[in-house]
């Protein structure tokens, strides 16, 4: 059982941390190890640990909405993306996203984390990175059949075996996985040399967070809370909303955390820290409870009656996100396939709920088959090479105008140098085992498989901020979606190479027709429209309190703490200060195990 308010509020606690999801649960279990150190966790969502919503796999996107899962926060209208507003999912729940994410297990380019040192935060690099990630990791190797069958290669050395998240294969995976990969091969695409060790361009099989002995879910919750409940140094409230962080000033123009002010069954409380307060409430949250604190930019901080105690205009700025659209093609069902479209027949759910209990069935499936290329491979190296000049010369003209936010400079050459060597996975696909698009199934009982284009690496910008002083009022997001050429013109040329894929055997003959877009949406501009009616975010958000020098629009230091504060550090995906060609969830843990080393002191501090 989680803490009562009571435990919390009557003494004072070496550090507080605000969220208790991926990374949260991460850093603060790991501070409690130190049975000397006591630990509080205010976490806005309710324990949900025997939740069969949760736990039980191949049910994604059923979350999704539900306030007992879900903050379901929303963005503003999109200009670039026919003034749609979208829907960003988030964990509001123990175990935060970790709880209700797809459980995809892959890890970044070495590139790409070696990018963050670049950017002036010396130690954030790939060897670090790798290291921590193998301590969360608890991996077990697929069965040689399994291997052979589902072409489910590893490399041992990519991997933990003793951490607390357990990793494996997924049991069961979609029967289009296998002749879709061997389709990329057949057009020229290379198996990916060592993708979970930091070279992952081409195509793979990939982990996921799934129990290989139970075939449940892993996540934050199981792996970090509940090893570590009956610590008496570790407390963890659930129903917990933060509202601010209270500050005093110093001498020496910082600020120091005192206590952290919360709402717990509509009662406000405060809890003491004595040591740190360490911000984990995601890329969304994280920004807003700082603004709500009085640290930001004044000019957000103002108009809604903020005293500002810190001026810090990197809170909340430089958002990045990763997109996705689909290809959705029809299968025949007369091969039987199993896709999650079946879930919609309530006798064929029942019967695969009572088959996951003895550890069979369709609901041990994962999304398992990922493919990273660089944009050269999706067009042509010459058009690539036409577009990304374009690119370049529109910002160096936004620099030459004074339109370009400080830090934007120095991320988009890193950005362009990947484009321009042909390094980048900023293209990706995924095999997902059903229908995937807007508005529902096109068709009752018809079996579909989507080809889910993704955009890994966005030049447009985007923003998140309070609107209020309540903290039950959502804050503003406006990721910029497509507001960049370049965005746009990815997603278009990807849906352009899944087509020709899609004259290729064996995939050929695996489908029946394509019905999304269709066979009526030819042009380029007909494919714009379709992308941006079709376009859904991918969940990946980060960001908005980066890791970058202050003069450079960053919000925390190389050692996550808030700039001009004495004593708040924050460790969640806010502080990536360039985005990664992966899925984000093994980045969440990585930072959080290095925030728990960064404090212990077992990572030296940067001067």
């Amino acid at each position: 059982m989680s803490a009562t308010v009571e435990e919390i509020t009557s003494k004072a606690f070496d550090y507080v941390v605000i969220g208790g999801g991926t990374a949260g649960l991460t850093v603060a279990a790991r501070l409690a190890e130190d049975p000397s150190i006591t630990v509080a966790v205010l976490e806005a969502g309710l324990e949900r640990l025997d939740d069969p919503v949760i736990n039980i796999p191949g049910q994604f996107g059923k979350h999704f909405g539900d306030p007992k899962y879900d903050w379901d926060f929303h963005t503003v209208p999109q200009v670039h993306a026919n003034d749609r507003e979208f829907p960003w999912p988030r964990g509001k729940v123990l175990g935060g996203s970790s709880a209700i994410n797809f459980y995809g297990w892959n890890h970044p380019p070495k590139q790409d984390v070696d990018a963050w040192e670049k950017l002036g935060n010396p130690g954030w690099n790939w060897e670090r990175f790798s290291k921590s990630l193998k301590k969360t990791e608890g991996f077990t190797p697929p069965t040689d059949e399994n291997a052979a069958r589902y072409k489910q290669v590893f490399n041992p050395d990519a991997h933990g075996t003793s951490g607390p998240l357990k990793t494996s294969f997924p049991g069961f995976v979609m029967a289009g996985d296998v002749p879709f990969q061997e389709t990329l091969l057949n057009a020229g695409v290379k198996i990916a040399k060592d993708p979970m060790n930091g070279d992952k361009i081409g195509t793979c099989m990939s982990p996921v967070t799934l129990d290989a002995k139970t075939h449940k879910r892993s996540y934050a919750a199981t792996a970090f809370y509940q090893p570590n409940a009956s610590k008496p140094n570790f407390r963890v409230l659930c129903d917990a909303l933060v509202h601010r962080i209270i500050v005093t000033s110093s001498n020496d123009d910082t600020v120091e955390a005192k206590a952290v002010e919360f709402e717990h069954g509509g009662v406000t409380y405060a809890v003491s820290v004595k040591k740190e307060v360490v911000v984990s409430a995601g890329s969304l949250k994280s920004p807003q409870i700082l603004e709500l604190s009085g640290i930001g930019d004044k000019r957000v901080l103002g108009p809604l009656g903020i005293q500002t105690v810190i001026d810090l205009p990197g809170v909340g700025s430089n958002m990045q996100e990763h997109i996705h659209s689909s290809v959705i093609f029809e299968l025949d069902p007369e091969f039987g396939h199993e896709t999650l479209d079946r879930l919609a027949d309530n006798a064929y759910a029942t019967a695969q709920l009572a088959l996951h209990a003895v550890g069979k069935g369709f609901l041990r499936i994962g999304l398992s088959n990922y493919t990273f290329l660089p944009f050269s491979t999706i067009t042509s190296p010459e058009r690539a090479r036409e577009f990304v000049g374009r690119q370049r010369q529109r910002i160096e003209e936004r620099q030459k105008g004074g339109s370009l936010p400080p830090g934007l400079k120095e991320q988009y050459e890193l950005q362009l140098g990947k484009f321009e060597r042909d390094e980048g996975g900023e293209c990706e696909l995924i095999c997902f085992p059903g229908y995937d698009g807007i508005g529902g199934t096109l068709g009752a009982g018809k079996p579909y498989m989507s080809i889910l284009l993704c955009f890994n690496h966005l030049f447009g910008r985007g923003t998140v901020h309070a609107t209020s002083t309540d903290p039950h009022v959502q804050p503003d997001i406006d990721p910029h979606y497509l507001e960049e050429k370049l965005d746009l013109d990815t997603m278009v040329e990807t849906v352009k190479f899944i087509r020709r894929l899609a004259e290729l055997e064996p995939f050929k003959s695996f489908f029946v027709k394509e019905v999304m877009p269709g066979p009526a949406c030819t042009t380029d501009k007909e494919i714009e429209d379709y992308v941006k009616d079709s376009l859904k975010t991918t969940y990946h958000t980060t960001s908005t309190l980066s890791m970058l020098p202050r003069a450079l629009n960053g919000a925390v230091d190389p050692n996550l703490r808030v700039y001009g504060t004495k004593n708040i550090r924050v460790a969640d995906l806010s502080i990536v200060p360039l985005h990664v060609a992966a899925h984000t969830q093994s980045t969440a843990y990585a930072i959080g195990e290095q925030a728990a080393d960064i404090i212990l002191g077992r990572i030296p501090p940067v001067k």
